[in-house]
């Protein structure tokens, strides 16, 4: 349908296509024809949507963008949320409608998403929204000074893999300065934003944010005990591998001690350098993957017309995302490149969320596009495993032989010291949302991470740096804007290795598996996702004990050249 007399920040515009929707005679047999124009709707306050968080990431302080936000945020998300409210129920009482197999799983969310809606939440989930943003503002605008010039922060954390240990040590202590002159400012955004999340839940009818987060991120396949038996999965089957990799590393670089300032310094050498500027870093990342598969880099070549953002430069949103516009129908990858590795794999990561959005562009309905978020994680961390082979420059990647293995090893080291960091991460959010005290203190907090850091994160010595260990939520985004989002990229890590030990056997399979498992979109359970790419979903510690042997093989095969 055609929609181009609508301003998407302006809604008395898009208030009478929301009016003719309601007022449709609506029966099992013209719903489908409904929906596909209430999502066509959809699908332009999305791309506008898209555009304006774009906007005000690629430049914090650009008063336009924040001002078109503010409008988005004050304005038009909270009458789309009551208007999507009221569809919903219109949809929900038809009796003689059923739905199809690609439509179940969605009318699943809309009656949970519909069960826990309440108006008078609008209003304060548009505070939170706005905080969450303050808080990317300020975090986006850090910078220090090195050397008489001005680096962002991920600049700065270049210097962590410099060879020189007095080197490392002064950048590490001036990221931490930068952050802690901003330690009261980060406390109170944080103790603000925590009654409002629990109200919310208090108004849909939860006794706690957690249980109200549940259904709202619609977890139907996994329990909050589900992940506490992930967490002592990792805490034994993982963490004592991570902390062996801190040992060989304290050994390989001949150190007493392994501080926060060792853990980025490559162990054979100078760090790897990869390529000089962004714009080498797309090109590179085209050719690895046409390797993988010509089809998926046909969709990472539509987005270099516009639809990437790579390098990192002064007020722009720290990290990296994927965004969908579903008019344009291209996916969005905007990230902090600097001339690092880890660059290399988070333009193959967000390239796997782009190739969810764009294989599973099929679905008509724009609530079938992507995924459950735990199986978003498993599309672009299998893509870094899948393209891990194509790293070498006569494969179309960056590196010579070796240094192609030592980037494949670091891959895999990163995967085995991200796992404890997760569970620290989602351990602590659960902790925050349940069982701290109404009450809670920036003391509490700090605590609470500084006992959870001593679980997990074994092997790493904050003697004398207590106040920047316990301090380390302050450094999350995720604690701040997406709260309880982060087991998935556990989970789905799970999934990837999965995908990723399939390809050793049959490497082109496994792609297949993997781009078939897209192509599903948000059609189907968790289960059946995993089962299509070739894995299990599962997270018990005989699941995770494999996998991390697998890793440990593979390390000593890299680690050796054989």
């Amino acid at each position: 349908m055609n929609y181009s007399d609508i301003n998407p920040l302006d809604w008395d515009t898009i208030q009478p296509h929301v009016d003719a929707l309601l007022a449709t005679d609506l029966h099992g047999h013209n719903v489908e024809a409904w929906l596909q124009q209430w999502s066509d709707l959809t699908a332009v306050l999305q791309e506008s949507a898209a555009q304006i968080y774009r906007d005000v990431s690629e430049n914090t302080a650009d008063e336009e963008a924040e001002q078109r936000f503010l409008t988005l945020v004050d304005d038009i998300i909270p009458q789309a949320k009551v208007a999507e409210q009221a569809l919903k129920n219109k949809l929900l009482a038809i009796e003689d409608y059923t739905p199809s197999a690609d439509t179940a799983m969605m009318m699943n969310r809309f009656r949970t998403e519909a069960s826990i809606f309440r108006e008078d939440n609008v209003p304060l989930q548009s505070r939170l929204m706005k905080l969450e943003n303050e808080y990317e503002k300020l975090v986006g605008g850090m910078t220090i000074e090195w050397e008489g010039k001005e680096e962002t922060l991920p600049q700065a954390q270049l210097h962590l893999r410099e060879q020189d240990r007095a080197t490392r040590e002064k950048a590490w202590r001036l990221i931490m300065e930068r952050y802690a002159a901003d330690r009261e400012r980060i406390n109170k955004l944080y103790l603000k934003m925590l009654p409002l999340r629990q109200q919310v839940a208090q108004n849909a009818g939860f006794n706690d944010y957690r249980a109200y987060k549940w259904k709202d991120l619609a977890r139907f396949d996994y329990t909050p005990d589900d992940c506490f038996t992930f967490h002592h999965a990792i805490e034994h089957e993982v963490v004592p591998l991570a902390t062996r990799l801190h040992t060989e590393r304290t050994e390989k670089l001949a150190l007493e001690t392994l501080r926060p300032w060792d853990t980025e310094v490559d162990l054979y050498g100078e760090p790897l350098s990869p390529f000089e500027d962004a714009a080498k870093l797309e090109e590179g990342g085209y050719r690895i993957l046409q390797q993988v598969d010509p089809a998926l880099a046909q969709h990472f070549a539509a987005m270099r017309d516009g639809f990437l953002d790579l390098a990192s430069r002064p007020n722009k949103r720290q990290g990296g995302y994927c965004r969908s516009f579903p008019i344009s129908g291209k996916a969005y990858i905007f990230m902090n490149a600097v001339g690092t590795h880890r660059d290399v794999n988070t333009l193959l990561h967000e390239a796997g969320h782009a190739f969810h959005f764009t294989e599973s562009l099929r679905h008509p309905l724009i609530w079938n596009h992507d995924g459950p978020m735990e199986f978003c994680e498993v599309a672009s961390m299998a893509m870094e495993l899948l393209s891990a082979p194509y790293l070498e420059k006569n494969k179309g990647g960056f590196y010579d032989e070796d240094d192609a293995r030592r980037a494949y090893a670091e891959q895999l080291r990163g995967i085995v010291e991200f796992l404890p960091y997760m569970a620290m991460v989602d351990g602590f959010q659960h902790w925050v949302y349940v069982d701290a005290p109404a009450d809670v203190t920036p003391a509490d907090l700090n605590a609470k991470w500084s006992e959870l850091w001593d679980r997990f994160m074994a092997g790493i010595d904050y003697s004398g740096l207590e106040a920047q260990k316990e301090t380390g939520w302050h450094r999350k985004t995720h604690i701040f804007s997406t709260p309880f989002y982060y087991v998935e990229y556990g989970l789905a890590q799970l999934g990837a290795l999965q995908v990723w030990r399939n390809a050793l056997e049959d490497q082109a399979q496994a792609v297949a598996d993997y781009r078939a498992a897209l192509a599903l979109g948000d059609t189907r359970p968790l289960p059946e996702l995993f089962e299509t790419a070739g894995a299990t979903f599962a997270f018990d510690r005989e699941t995770v004990r494999e996998l991390m042997n697998l890793v440990q093989a593979q390390l000593a095969i890299l680690d050796t050249g054989d």
